[in-house]
């Protein structure tokens, strides 16, 4: 009884601090975008605002607020350029946002909310292996500007809560130096309230930047708040499984809207173990693997769809894939016609299509049982490999 008040207590604690029954009013961009767009939502409005040529027609003020804002100093802003902007709309050599200016310094911006870090062999590099000067993303985009003739100043990453780059250890000392870790919630916010304050008079652009920093901040809201939820639940299972799939809500506040958010925490726990899965199958087998299906995710944990998730990855000239479907896990060759020689079912139909209703998928809320699982599944990847 008494570690079911304390969760229900933490519980409460945690939405209240959160707001939960505070959001949700009419936003543009809520309407408009995907507010999980990294690239085509965060880093183009960012971008757009950074760019001195921008039809905002505020020259180079919001980038000073944001070199200040941020703690990037003695930044010549003479010849600025930034891409992507409002023309081409690409990025350069992948990098979220890059600024330079006329005297060849940049400024690398890499914005994380829900991708993992890129850390793979670059295609014609294979044989360096571990000593591959590109396999960490942040090392490469370095590398890529200063074979271009830049000069890179600072090298900004971009987090809801300031977490160090994937390998951080691993990066060369110039990487490291030059490394800067801000936050969302807390210096995109504020940086954002600067450049609002700059225009007095009521304005499209003014309406603009306030809506974009309500969306986001609603949205890395949600994101922080299904993070503690996960985490609160993580450390309390029973418990946690009593609430949220047997609904036991006595005591809990605004109980109805605390139980939607279960989609978050399931949206979470998925998407952390494939990334997490993702990053060990990569550093175990010196490959690329595909990108993680986020509108699969989306599909099993938010409408309890029958969704499948896959990741893939090469080796030696076989493209081998690991399946989570309604058959649960499984690995196998990717080929038109398949003998049974070519996949392998793994592991037990428990897991299959995460259903948390099920208590060993449930528990794959605690890392640590997610870890486990992930080493039974490379594990089974590597013997399958090895027979081919």
């Amino acid at each position: 009884m008494e570690r079911k008040r304390d969760f229900i207590n933490q519980i409460n604690e945690t939405t209240a601090k959160h707001g939960l029954n505070k959001y949700n009013q009419f936003n543009v961009f809520r309407t408009m975008f995907k507010m999980t767009e990294e690239k085509h939502l965060h880093s183009r409005f960012i971008a757009f605002l950074l760019n001195p040529k921008g039809t905002h027609g505020r020259g180079t003020k919001f980038l000073e607020l944001f070199l200040e804002e941020l703690e990037m100093p003695n930044f010549r802003l003479d010849g600025v350029t930034v891409v992507p902007d409002e023309v081409g709309k690409s990025e350069l050599d992948n990098i979220d946002i890059l600024i330079q200016n006329k005297h060849d310094d940049a400024i690398i911006i890499e914005n994380k909310i829900f991708a993992g870090d890129s850390n793979k062999l670059e295609l014609d590099s294979e044989k360096m292996g571990d000593a591959d000067p590109n396999r960490f993303q942040l090392p490469r985009y370095y590398n890529k500007a200063t074979a271009k003739g830049l000069k890179v100043v600072y090298i900004l990453y971009l987090t809801i809560d300031g977490r160090p780059p994937s390998s951080y250890d691993d990066f060369l000392p110039c990487v490291k130096d030059l490394l800067i870790r801000k936050e969302h919630l807390k210096h995109i916010q504020q940086w954002l309230t600067r450049c609002i304050s700059e225009l007095v008079d009521d304005c499209d652009l003014k309406s603009a930047i306030v809506q974009y920093k309500q969306a986001s901040l609603e949205f890395l809201n949600d994101i922080q708040l299904a993070e503690d939820l996960k985490r609160i639940t993580a450390a309390n299972l029973d418990e946690g499984y009593n609430f949220w799939v047997n609904k036991e809500i006595e005591g809990v506040n605004h109980a109805d809207l605390v139980l939607a958010q279960f989609i978050h925490v399931k949206w979470h726990t998925v998407y952390e173990f494939f990334s997490n899965l993702r990053e060990r199958i990569e550093s175990t087998f010196g490959v690329e693997v595909s990108e993680i299906e986020n509108k699969q995710i989306t599909a099993l944990t938010h409408r309890n769809a029958k969704a499948s998730i896959t990741l893939s990855f090469e080796k030696n000239d076989i493209l081998y894939y690991v399946c989570n479907d309604r058959a649960g896990f499984s690995i196998g060759i990717v080929k038109e016609s398949k003998c049974d020689e070519d996949y392998q079912k793994i592991l037990d139909k428990g897991y299959a299509n995460f259903d948390f209703s099920n208590m060993q998928v449930f528990d794959l809320i605690d890392p640590s049982c997610s870890n486990g699982l992930i080493d039974k599944i490379v594990l089974e990847c590597q013997a399958f490999c090895v027979q081919k």
